[in-house]
């Protein structure tokens, strides 16, 4: 039976936000805060603008479980549709049943079959054997007993494939209690990585080390740990040394990709955060791979499928610490099933191809995608909004958006504009985006309800409505505070006093 266990989905309800308006006042009834980041400006040299071409190949862990038949069958799919890439798992228990017996064979018929075609391969090392695994977890998704045994076995898998793996994942979603019981430990892969990192790079210099291999889940007890703060703890630990690059598996099935940035710990915005947390810590010049993405028949139809797989292989791209590309999985294991995990596949259990079979071809096909959208923004190269972080996005269903390190650029109606990025996190809460330029401490948005955010680095983001705006002067300086509920109205801080607003009487400006 499969070593893989089922898969950790998260479950983001996208509920509709409306402005909550009180006479013409905002009142605070954000979306859910996002996990608070950590913006580093890059040097003048970043604002890199152009989309890169990363590798795409297929992650297909059945190919260790197939008649040679149907093994060749599943290489020659993934071949056909352009493929450079293939995600193989090297299961620890499958290999070294026994402790020091090991049994290849079906590692190097996939590894073999893999290079007959060309695919680069890249290996994921995982699943405890009974003798080496933690004490009181089961064997396969209990985490090792000891980091040292884990990296002799690592060091033998590379030793045996040197020239043949290109690269090995450390482990897989170490942030999640099914693929590392008995519950996540940052702490513990950590050690993991370190030992494994020196044993591969020992038997294969030219090996590529990942780290990380994070599922894209939410906090949930001691069951998941969100991977954002997974990797802090990481850095933390001093992983920094251990990791040639860091990846990462962004499912969402009922969101695409390039949707998620208004939603808070959506893929999309845990990729941004974990990318400000590398180069804040000296890794910008390394790259997040995406070792597994898909999209199952079950959460939409076919064309779906198609539509969610097109839009990431358009949209990862756009970053250009963006890595290779996995898609999970070449062929359904049965077709028709309700079961998610059995209709992954870009083709049918019967061999026939699905929609997104194409979707793949042709985006291999193209290279580097080049959206409309991402053309315009390629032209925006003012080097003080620092790199790119984000795909393009629609920050609302007609203005267009891009997350750079320092300030988040819009394409408005009335031309390109930029938000500080805690200007832009304050009023993608609130759904809204800016109409004039940041001056002065404070940006006014697209709101009904004539909402003004102020923000600097010493007093905050701050948001306040037109009954607040209206009073306002540079006299009071800039908010301190969000609306705050009074009787009958609201209250805003400022650095000199304070507006209070009220249904009956209007707006009151105290200066201290």
């Amino acid at each position: 039976m499969p070593l893989r266990s089922a898969r950790r989905v998260i479950q983001v309800v996208i509920a509709g936000l409306a402005v909550c308006l009180l006479a013409g006042v905002v009142v605070s009834c954000e979306r859910p805060s996002a996990p608070p980041r950590q913006v580093h400006a890059v040097p003048p040299e970043g604002a890199k603008a152009t989309p890169v071409t990363v590798g795409v190949g297929f992650h297909d862990p059945e190919t260790y479980f197939m008649s040679d038949a149907q093994m060749n069958q599943t290489f020659d799919l993934m071949s056909a549709t352009g493929a450079t890439y293939v995600r193989l798992m090297i299961p620890w228990a499958g290999v070294e049943r026994v402790q020091d017996e090991f049994d290849w064979t079906k590692v190097d018929e996939t590894v073999k079959a893999a290079s007959a075609r060309k695919l680069t391969v890249v290996a994921v090392v995982n699943a405890s054997p009974a003798w080496a695994v933690a004490p009181n977890v089961p064997a396969i998704i209990g985490r090792p007993a000891s980091a040292g045994r884990y990296a002799d076995f690592c060091a033998k898998v590379a030793g045996r494939y040197r020239g043949q793996i290109s690269a090995y994942e450390v482990w897989n979603e170490p942030n999640g209690a099914q693929f590392f019981a008995p519950s996540p430990d940052p702490a513990g892969y950590t050690e993991l990585l370190k030992a494994a990192y020196s044993s591969i790079k020992g038997a294969d210099p030219a090996a590529t080390v990942i780290g990380g291999v994070l599922g894209s889940v939410v906090d949930q007890g001691v069951t998941t740990v969100d991977p954002v703060r997974f990797l802090q703890q990481m850095y933390l630990d001093g992983a920094r040394d251990f990791m040639d690059a860091l990846s990462f598996h962004p499912y969402q099935y009922t969101l695409k990709f390039s949707d998620g940035a208004s939603i808070a710990n959506s893929p999309l915005n845990q990729t941004i955060a974990m990318r400000e947390l590398m180069i804040a810590n000296g890794d910008a010049g390394k790259k997040i791979w995406a070792t597994e993405y898909g999209e199952p028949s079950t959460s939409t139809d076919d064309a779906g499928q198609a539509a969610f797989i097109a839009d990431f292989l358009t949209k990862w791209p756009e970053m250009p610490y963006a890595g290779p590309i996995m898609i999970h999985t070449t062929r359904d294991r049965l077709t028709g099933s309700g079961d998610p995990e059995d209709v992954f596949g870009v083709y049918r259990s019967d061999w026939s191809p699905k929609p997104a079979a194409q979707a793949v071809k042709d985006r291999i096909a193209q290279g580097a995608p080049r959206s409309a959208e991402y053309e315009r923004f390629s032209a925006v190269t003012d080097l003080t909004y620092g790199d790119v972080l984000s795909p393009v996005y629609r920050a609302t269903p007609t203005v267009w958006a891009q997350r750079r390190t320092a300030a988040t650029v819009y394409e408005t109606p009335t031309g390109m504009m930029s938000s500080p990025n805690p200007v832009a996190d304050k009023a993608s809460r609130y759904g809204l985006v800016p109409t004039t330029p940041f001056a002065d401490g404070y940006q006014d948005t697209d709101s009904p309800a004539g909402v003004r955010i102020w923000w600097s680095a010493a007093t905050g983001a701050h948001a306040a409505g037109r009954g607040i705006v209206e009073a306002w002067t540079p006299r009071l300086g800039l908010a301190m505070s969000d609306e705050e509920p009074q009787t009958s109205g609201v209250k805003v801080q400022f650095e000199h006093g304070y507006i209070t607003w009220q249904q009956d009487t209007g707006a009151t400006v105290h200066l201290i």
